[in-house]
């Protein structure tokens, strides 16, 4: 069994979620969160493989938030000389609203439903190791039942 942790939020890196890929399931527990911050509970789901027919890998840009963290950032720039600690403030919250704007996306299609997994942008690399291992857990499920390649096997 292979596991993943990842942060699902940029600005509350606290905020963890998990995926573990076995030769059955993949499991999935992620936090719930109110506001993107306030833990709220957990989203769990145990899809079986038979149920998976693939996952993809996307990023996506999202222009809202990072319409309204570029609006922070200049606010808070402008409100250093005035009110520093006010200004700081909205700097760091400018600069992570805006960087939540910039989600990957891990898509994994169960049963003809997809079921999405985002994450912030520094978080591809362990979306990436999470896709090739469902993919290699999906390969290995169809070899199972590939009796030429059993018997190939047991003939060397």
């Amino acid at each position: 069994m292979k596991e993943v942790s990842f942060s699902t939020s940029l600005l509350f890196f606290w905020v963890k979620g998990k995926v573990e890929v076995d030769g059955r399931f993949v499991k999935s527990k992620l936090s719930n969160t109110l506001l993107g911050f306030i833990p709220a509970g957990k989203d769990q789901q145990n899809i079986p493989l038979k149920n998976i027919s693939g996952a993809m890998l996307s990023t996506k840009y999202l222009l809202k938030p990072m319409l309204l963290g570029i609006l922070l950032f200049f606010i808070g720039l402008g409100s250093l000389g005035n009110e520093f600690l006010a200004g700081l403030l909205f700097l760091v919250f400018g600069v992570g609203i805006a960087g939540s704007g910039i989600q990957t996306i891990l898509t994994v299609e169960k049963s003809g439903t997809p079921y999405f997994i985002n994450v912030p942008f520094f978080e591809k690399q362990k979306m990436q190791e999470l896709n090739d291992l469902i993919h290699n857990a999906l390969a290995d499920d169809t070899d199972k039942t590939d009796l030429n390649m059993f018997f190939d096997k047991k003939v060397q």
